[in-house]
């Protein structure tokens, strides 16, 4: 890939507020095994309107797909060390696609989107909205895809903290315990969201038509819009927000019962963006908007109208 892409914090508030939080993610952790996951973008079909025109659409080529392995980059240790190791274990089942579907893409550089790995697996080509994919890298222990297009201008996120930020500060700048944060993407392909609240990390594991453990981030869910929305499918691969309107993760699941969502963190996304551009993440003009309960709905539609979030469409 061309050079020119651009591409555990503890709260310390009182014990009483730590042992809440606790008393919380156990409650949810134990729910999750009984209610299962919604956010496969393969589920419910009838409900996903993916907008592809084939006449309009640029089918004249296929989307070319590249497995990253550890060598790509050397720099960055695959695990996430910063993070201690974790007993508590979400399963998530991969199944083997076997119908279209859509997920979420945002803008993280230069001709270059993140989505979430589960999203494009399986697909022969992929489109952000009506534009072919030409190119996509997938790392080799995390749910996350790098998707290359040279069809929009839009402007692009930043990431809360990179690698290098540990090196310069020795200390990671990571969302702490009850931080607020927003979900934005295409849940059923239709435009919505979600605020979400942090509760801490736990150990992802995939299974199926691949493999995959990592830690992820757990979010309660405070709130969801439109309020109507029933399932979450779709989201996957969306980014997650904090106040200051940085990217905080990849939205990656949801549990059924309304509640937990799960995320891949900015050292997942900086280990993929740095691999597959030359161990470089380009400093270069990113959005910077501050984002609360009051506006976060009007952001986010702005956002997808000015189409720095998209929707990846597969087909088979």
């Amino acid at each position: 890939m061309s050079r020119k892409l651009d591409i555990r914090a503890i709260d310390k508030s009182s014990l009483k507020i730590k042992a809440t939080y606790f008393f919380g993610i156990t409650v949810f952790l134990s729910s999750i095994f009984l209610s299962g996951f919604d956010d496969n973008p393969r589920k419910d079909q009838r409900n996903i309107n993916s907008g592809l025109n084939p006449e309009n659409s640029s089918s004249s080529s296929e989307t070319k797909f590249y497995h990253l392995t550890n060598g790509n980059l050397k720099d960055l240790p695959v695990e996430n060390l910063t993070i201690s190791p974790l007993k508590n274990i979400i399963k998530i089942p991969i199944e083997r696609r076997n119908s279209n579907g859509s997920g979420t893409a945002f803008k993280i550089g230069k001709d270059v989107w993140i989505t979430a790995r589960h999203v494009v697996d399986g697909c022969k080509n992929l489109f952000l909205s009506d534009k072919i994919i030409t190119r996509v890298y997938i790392p080799p222990s995390s749910d996350l895809a790098l998707l290359v297009s040279n069809s929009f201008s839009a402007e692009q996120f930043k990431l809360n903290w990179t690698p290098s930020d540990i090196v310069k500060s020795k200390h990671r700048e990571d969302s702490k315990i009850g931080d607020d944060a927003y979900s934005i993407g295409f849940p059923k392909g239709q435009p919505g969201q979600a605020h979400l609240k942090f509760s801490g990390y736990v150990q992802m594991i995939q299974k199926g038509s691949y493999y995959l453990k990592e830690p992820v981030k757990m979010w309660v869910e405070v709130q969801r819009q439109p309020r109507s929305l029933d399932q979450m499918g779709g989201i996957s691969g969306g980014p997650i927000f904090n106040k200051d309107g940085a990217v905080v993760g990849v939205h990656v699941a949801n549990s059924v019962r309304r509640g937990r969502a799960f995320s891949v963190d900015e050292y997942a996304i900086s280990w993929l963006i740095m691999a597959a551009s030359n161990n470089q993440i380009p400093d270069s003009p990113r959005i910077e908007r501050k984002i609360s309960q009051k506006n976060w709905s009007e952001i986010a539609s702005s956002w997808r109208q000015k189409g720095r979030i998209r929707k990846v469409i597969c087909t088979i």
